[in-house]
């Protein structure tokens, strides 16, 4: 049975997830691609290959491709699931459709469901390796911070939206959210 602290980042990885493919359900085809800082930030070509930007699909790709890589954080060979390993050092080659977002949302929780069942809580106390951005870090800890940044790309998305005019679904955990 699962302690009452994995039972709470199973939850937290479950709200931000569903607040992503609300999200992302809720963004209008005629601003998939359109810039939420289109002069800090414009989606276009990197100089080393990819795409770079801040459309909505853009910034759920990079919180789910982050999500996924953290998740194995260099402890074994890591490559995301297609169509997502068609990028240039993460940087997409093309923009990926909703569907395909919302199939990798699916995909990222299946992901952290089998992390926190598979002996996550000796594994936490690993220090992360060399490797990786957050080397040295506990990997436990790193792990409990996953969901943050997937909420915060999805509210972006989310004020982008409301914003915009657009009616987006109530907040997930909020009275009348449709699971």
């Amino acid at each position: 049975m699962a302690t009452p602290l994995l039972q709470s980042m199973a939850r937290n990885f479950e709200e931000a997830l569903r607040l992503m493919k609300a999200a992302l359900t809720d963004c209008p085809d005629i601003l998939w691609e359109k810039d939420l800082w289109p002069d800090e930030a414009p989606t276009g070509p990197t100089s080393h290959g990819g795409l770079h930007g801040s459309a909505p699909w853009f910034l759920a790709y990079h919180s789910l491709l982050t999500l996924d890589y953290d998740l194995t954080s260099e402890f074994e060979p890591w490559k995301p699931p297609q169509p997502f390993d068609e990028n240039t050092f993460a940087f997409p080659n093309r923009v990926f459709t909703r569907a395909e977002l919302l199939g990798y949302v699916d995909y990222c929780g299946a992901r952290a469901r089998r992390t926190l069942d598979d002996l996550f809580e000796e594994k936490a106390a690993w220090p992360l390796p060399d490797a990786h951005r957050y080397h040295g870090m506990l990997y436990g800890v790193m792990v409990g911070g996953i969901p943050l940044h997937v909420i915060e790309h999805a509210s972006q998305i989310r004020q982008f939206l409301t914003t915009a005019g657009v009616k987006v679904q109530p907040m997930p955990g909020d009275r009348g959210y449709a699971q």
